[in-house]
């Protein structure tokens, strides 16, 4: 009887990366950005978090979200902020509520991440699927309203 209990548990938990996609996205609701909101959770090997990050204007500068284009050229990406508070080597998976652009795949390799999810590709440059296949880094994505 035991057994099958544990079973049916273990069938209704979630995995570590839905529950990783799942806190990246509330981080996302952080974000003051009015066109794309991204949140971003590293998790350490023993799957506990280390950093959570969303996009937005760093620290003490006038944020000004009037012209998409123009605050492109300040907003620090998500998973930019959540690698702030890592050392490298700290990590193995990042999920990120958007596939990580090209700087920021680059930089999570560099702090050996090895997997990543994302629940959605950025779609005026999916190239980043391409460069993680360079850096053996393995990729997933995870539908939110799946998990």
């Amino acid at each position: 009887m035991f057994n099958k209990i544990e079973a049916i548990a273990a069938s209704h938990t979630l995995s570590w990366e839905s529950y990783a996609i799942k806190i990246a996205a509330v981080a996302s609701q952080k974000s003051k950005d009015p066109w794309k909101k991204v949140g971003c959770c590293l998790l350490r090997g023993d799957n506990s978090i280390a950093s959570i990050g969303f996009n937005g204007f760093p620290a003490g500068m006038t944020e000004d979200w009037s012209d998409r284009d123009r605050r492109r050229l300040f907003v620090a990406h998500a998973e930019q902020n959540a690698l702030r508070y890592i050392k490298p080597g700290e990590c193995h998976l990042c999920a990120s509520t958007l596939l990580p652009c090209n700087d920021c795949l680059k930089s999570l390799a560099g702090y050996g991440v090895k997997k990543i999810v994302f629940s959605e590709i950025y779609k005026q440059d999916s190239s980043s699927m391409d460069l993680a296949k360079y850096f053996g880094i393995e990729l997933k994505q995870i539908n939110l309203k799946d998990t």
